[in-house]
């Protein structure tokens, strides 16, 4: 049924992601402030976790909004994601000037990238957390390659200050191993088959 799966979040690479693997997703944009919460490097899987699920159950709890913008929604879905380069965790640039340092910092580095899902059944009242990593690889990229970056606003509202499928689009040299699909934003290799045996029929394939 459409409109059973909320996206907490109103990334459309989100929502294409799961629109690609057949699932026909809501946005609804969680109304949270959590830049004063903190990912610990060492802790980076368990804290984008807790940082996913804030975001799901504030949409929960928001039954009058809910009913306004998925009247049919069964299954809250959200998600956060980090990268820890050297053990210092990179979230989303504030500005420009921080995304270039994000990124000279992570010239010829290799980072992990950490995506934590939290899914929420409003039906059976319960919740699942996952988390998944994968190892990227930023190599001698140029100058002009970064400014020209930059200039596009391809780090704006991306972890790290970068989306992995546009660097290599645009010819960066660029290396990782794990689910791509973790890097961009959601882990599909893992999520596919829960969402699938959660939904059922609503899964709409092309």
């Amino acid at each position: 049924m459409k409109g059973s799966l909320v996206l907490a979040s109103t990334s459309a690479r989100r929502r294409a992601m799961l629109a690609d693997a057949g699932f026909d997703a809501v946005s609804i944009s969680p109304r949270v402030d959590d830049g004063g919460l903190v990912v610990r490097a060492d802790h980076a899987a368990e804290d984008c976790c807790a940082l996913a699920w804030f975001k799901g159950a504030q949409i929960t709890s928001d039954l009058a909004r809910l009913k306004s913008q998925a009247p049919e929604a069964r299954i809250i879905l959200s998600a956060d994601t980090v990268c820890v380069l050297n053990g210092n965790v990179m979230g989303k640039p504030r500005d420009i000037a921080h995304a270039r340092s994000m990124l000279e910092a992570a010239r010829n580095q290799s980072q992990q990238v950490v995506t934590g899902v939290c899914i929420i059944d409003i039906a059976e009242k319960s919740r699942a957390m996952l988390a998944d990593s994968a190892e990227v690889r930023l190599g001698a990229f140029s100058d002009r390659q970064l400014e020209d970056h930059l200039q596009r606003g391809g780090w704006i509202g991306r972890a790290g200050g970068f989306n992995l499928e546009e660097l290599v689009v645009a010819g960066w040299p660029v290396e990782w191993s794990g689910d791509q699909s973790t890097v961009t934003g959601l882990p599909m290799k893992m999520l596919t088959p829960i969402l699938t045996r959660m939904l059922g029929s609503t899964v709409v394939r092309s």
